[in-house]
Order: C-alpha cells, then structure tokens, then sequence
C-alpha cells in the first residue's frame, strides 16, 4: 500500500530555467549561454554544487576560472540567482490535494545548500506543506547514490515498499526502484498525475 509520495524539485516541481534565465533574465548572449552550460552548468562543476561537500563560494572561484573572460557575468549569474527557477504553477495544489487524500508528501532533491533557501524562501510556495526534505547540498548525498534515500527512509521512518518517488532524469528513478520503491519518470505533469492516480488506485 502507497502511504508516501516523494517528489523531486528540478524540472518536476519547479522549472529549472537556465537557458532562459541567462539569455532573457540576464541579457546575456546565446553565446554566453551555450560556454556557461558547457564550462559548468551541464557539468560536473554543477554536481559538486549540489553535493555541497564544498564550500559555495570556492565552486563559484572554480566556475569563475573556466570562464575567466566573463567574470561580471558569473557574479551578476550568482546575484541573480533566485530567477534561475520558476515554480510551476500546479505544484501547490497537488500537493495539497494529496495530502487531503491522506498521503504524505516528502521532497528528495538534489540542490546547492545556499541556493536551495533563497529558492525556498522566494520561489518555493509548496514547501510549507511537505512532511519531510531531503537535499543534497545539506548532506553531502546526492543522487542516485543509494545512501541519500536511505536517510529519507531512516530519518522520516519510511519503508520504501510504502512509497512513490517522482523525477525526471532516468537513473534516479532506477536507483530508487532497486532499493524498493516505486517510480515514476516525469515527463510532464499530465502523465504524471495520471500514471501516479494509476497507481494509487484513483483510476
């Protein structure tokens, strides 16, 4: 029996708009665009932000060195940072509506410590009504490392046989099946609500 739904943020919840964020918010040319995601936005530079087992500001230093021609770019990136998401519009109310059906709502994200509270306190209006969060950059976890759903588990006193997790990149979902839970990969709201009823039993 499914008791618990557990949701990622990125692309899920929230719209992590980069590409738009830098070229429309900020002004910034498509070339700009394309060497930020390529230099550290779609690399390995972003999983160590995530991660947080290093300090914000030598990530920064270190993204600030691959691109040392933009430097006033990658500060204002940084200033700026709250616009970089965008919550969706239906995240609230399905979570509110899940929760007046009686399951419980968890978060398991991986998301930079810092960034992660400006984005819950300006953006994030569905947080408030969560029972429990897990994110990286506050526990040097991320995923799809097993340990990192381990301490959802252990530390809200979940079973994983009780749960459904929601996200959108492929291999998260995979680690989080292999430990007992099931999951669903998000592709879009529609499907997902609907392939989440299915499974609870609402269709």
């Amino acid at each position: 029996m499914i008791n618990n739904i557990v949701f990622d943020i990125g692309n899920v919840l929230a719209a992590f708009r980069w590409q738009d964020y830098i070229l429309h918010d900020l002004g910034f040319s498509k070339e700009i665009v394309q060497i930020f995601g390529e230099r550290f936005i779609v690399h390995p530079l972003w999983d160590e932000f995530d991660l947080g087992v290093r300090e914000t500001d030598d990530i920064i230093a270190d993204m600030k060195a691959t691109v040392p021609e933009y430097q006033d770019e990658v500060n204002i990136f940084f200033e700026r940072i709250a616009d970089i998401v965008e919550t969706y519009p239906y995240s609230r109310k399905w979570i509110k509506d899940l929760k007046q059906q009686g399951y419980q709502v968890y978060l398991l994200s991986n998301y930079p410590r810092r960034t992660f509270c400006i984005h819950e306190r300006e953006k994030f209006d569905f947080v408030d009504l969560v029972d429990g969060k897990v994110v990286s950059g506050f526990e040097r976890l991320a995923k799809p490392d097993p340990r990192i759903y381990q301490l959802l588990f252990e530390r809200y006193r979940l079973r994983a046989e009780e749960c459904v997790f929601l996200d959108d990149r492929r291999v998260n979902i995979e680690a989080a099946t292999r430990l007992g839970m099931q999951g669903i990969l998000f592709t879009g709201y529609e499907d997902a609500s609907r392939k989440l009823e299915k499974i609870l039993g609402n269709c």
